[in-house]
């Protein structure tokens, strides 16, 4: 009896464990080739091909993966199809997100950058739903675009 309840007690500590939030953590991001940018940023150059991509019109799709201060994973899918974007947000992994607010292939129609302190912001405009999404900031100078 003493046996099989410590063999629950430990499955239980394995199932709670897995429940952290960390079901995407940002080693299997950047492996993805997702672009990550924080806590740390890796795949940056992938971001580089996607405005190459966008400037000769041509069919593309991204991944931007940031971590919130608990680690938790906040995902924005881009397609662009060679004329419009198509703009996801998934906050389901982070545990103060709000499910809300999460978009789901909302349209918009440009990718504009602008500078806002030494830093270049890119930002999907002209969206369906009325709101800018800010997608990518770069230091000044890490992108070439």
């Amino acid at each position: 009896m003493k046996t099989k309840f410590g063999v629950l007690v430990v499955l239980c500590i394995l199932v709670l464990s897995g429940c952290t939030g960390d079901d995407y953590p940002s080693e299997e991001a950047i492996k993805n080739g997702d672009i990550v940018t924080t806590p740390e940023r890796a795949n940056i150059d992938r971001f580089e091909t996607f405005l190459e991509r966008v400037e000769a019109d041509k069919k593309d799709t991204i991944r931007i993966t940031n971590y919130t201060t608990e680690g938790d994973a906040i995902l924005e899918d881009i397609t662009y199809d060679g004329k419009q974007f198509i703009y996801s947000l998934d906050s389901s992994r982070d545990e103060y997100g709000s499910q809300t607010d999460d978009r789901e292939k909302e349209v918009c129609q440009k990718l504009k950058k602008r500078t806002e302190n030494k830093r270049e912001v890119f930002a999907l405009t002209d969206c369906q739903e009325g709101q800018d999404h800010d997608v990518f900031v770069s230091e000044a100078g890490e992108t070439k675009k």
